[in-house]
């Protein structure tokens, strides 16, 4: 096995590690973009209570993160600390993710599908948290350069929203498309069906390549400056000496905010690219098309904004283009200065706003998680423990929260305006409609400037990060 300190300039390595973001990215999608709408519109679940399940199962998927990534930190095994989590997680994800979409034809009342829905999506979540907190963990463990990690971070994430991006363009172009008998494609159940059984395939795939891709490197993954230890006790001694680091605790609730309002856009997407915007199936196919675009122009464009500008100044910048840039073409609509409905000119207009809106998300994803990496010598410095583990999932945990209060707020803003569970004929109103888009833009933009406001206390320059470093390694060393 290699025994070097880092893994620091392999390609090789990036696109080991990077793969892994193939698995996050159709998981993520296939649950945010479709999954409400699924259990809403086909199975035939209020909006409310499929809403309450998806966010309570983000609930306890996000208390599990801190306690893998706990454990992970302090596991010891031939296989080191992260990788007998891949390679555990990989059966049980593929299973629950084909299940999810298959729930079983006896299901006939509320209670039955929300059960179903609850328990079926926090076996899932769980089963993913195995994976994904300890490759999250291995970003400061591959390398301690600043930009590296910032490299390293970058080729998840766009692996994540490329692959997520080509998926959800797959459920429009083969799996969801209208039929005679159906006129709308996002009510084909079949489709779901066996674009479920696909994805499911390719999420062993892409966790099996990055585990057995990463697999020399094992010892990069088995050090630490402190002793093993899997107490309760040391658990939240680890876990306060992590949130007491500043920079963490800033990362922390910029990550509430921003979440709620990824978890309430993703959910609601759907809603509004074919209620509000009434584009075809094919538009919307287009639209995704344009997301790909700004994923790929972003995936290789991030690191030179990064290495310019520094990664704190860079994320506050992009948060609030992000802003300007997701309220714009509902402030339009408002003031009646978007085109209209049917019209060429309005695809065009929405797809280049989606090039700009994935582009400047993918980059502000890199940056954020490559500005947490850099807080593990901190915490180090700090309080002694090597925590990669508990520092990336205390961000995930967050993360997830904020999702789930996402994803409830969605269903609830649905019944606020009291959005049809089959619309068609003239139950859609145009009043309900243009609720829908005014309270997307409202509580979006809330939550863009909450989040840029807590980030903006971040502390950890390049040159701190250089200092840190430097003593961190000198701990490992006497360790």
């Amino acid at each position: 096995m290699q025994t070097t300190n880092s893994a620091d300039g392999s390609v090789m390595v990036r696109l080991a590690y990077g793969a892994g973001g193939i698995a996050n990215g159709i998981f993520s999608n296939g649950l945010s973009f479709f999954l409400l709408i699924y259990y809403n519109l086909v199975i035939g679940l209020s909006a409310e209570l499929a809403g309450l399940a998806l966010g309570l199962a983000l609930l306890v998927d996000a208390i599990s993160d801190p306690l893998t990534g706990f454990w992970s930190d302090n596991l010891r095994s031939r296989l080191g600390r992260r990788h007998p989590f891949l390679y555990l997680s990989i059966i049980p994800v593929a299973v629950l993710f084909w299940l999810i979409w298959n729930p079983p034809a006896d299901l006939t009342t509320e209670m039955d599908k929300f059960l179903f829905l609850l328990v079926t999506t926090i076996a899932l979540r769980l089963a993913m948290t195995l994976y994904d907190v300890p490759h999250n963990a291995m970003v400061p463990e591959l390398s301690g350069n600043y930009h590296e990690r910032t490299r390293l971070a970058g080729m998840k994430v766009s692996a994540s929203w490329i692959a997520g991006q080509i998926m959800v363009i797959a459920m429009y172009m083969i799996w969801l498309v209208p039929t005679p008998d159906n006129p709308y494609g996002i009510l084909n159940q079949a489709g779901y069906q066996s674009a479920g059984l696909f994805s499911a395939v390719i999420i062993a795939i892409a966790i099996l390549l990055t585990a057995v891709g990463l697999h020399k490197h094992i010892p990069l993954f088995s050090r630490t400056t402190h002793e093993r230890s899997l107490g309760l006790g040391a658990f939240f001694r680890q876990l306060g000496g992590a949130l007491g680091v500043p920079s963490l605790r800033a990362i922390l609730f910029s990550s509430v905010a921003y979440a709620v309002a990824a978890g309430i856009s993703s959910a609601l997407w759907t809603y509004l690219m074919s209620f509000y915007w009434e584009l075809t199936e094919e538009q919307i196919g287009m639209i995704l098309a344009a997301n790909l675009v700004g994923a790929l122009i972003a995936s290789v464009t991030f690191r030179f904004r990064v290495t310019k500008q520094g990664k704190k100044r860079a994320a506050l910048e992009l948060l609030f283009v992000s802003l300007v840039v997701a309220a714009l073409p509902y402030l339009l609509r408002y003031l009646d200065l978007m085109p209209a409905n049917g019209s060429e000119s309005l695809f065009w207009v929405l797809f280049v706003h989606g090039v700009i809106q994935v582009g400047l998300l993918v980059w502000l994803s890199a940056v954020t998680t490559s500005m947490t990496a850099d807080i593990v010598e901190a915490g180090i410095v700090e309080h002694g423990h090597q925590s990669e583990g508990i520092i990336t999932s205390v961000t995930t945990f967050v993360g997830k929260a904020g999702t789930a209060g996402g994803l409830f707020l969605s269903g609830s803003l649905l019944g606020l305006i009291a959005f049809p569970q089959n619309p068609g004929g003239t139950n859609l109103t145009a009043e309900i409609i243009s609720n829908l888009g005014v309270l997307f833009m409202i509580v979006s933009t809330v939550l863009f400037v909450v989040s840029a406001w807590f980030l903006s206390m971040y502390r950890i320059s390049e040159q701190d990060h250089q200092g840190l470093s430097e003593e961190a390694s000198r701990r490992k060393e006497t360790a």
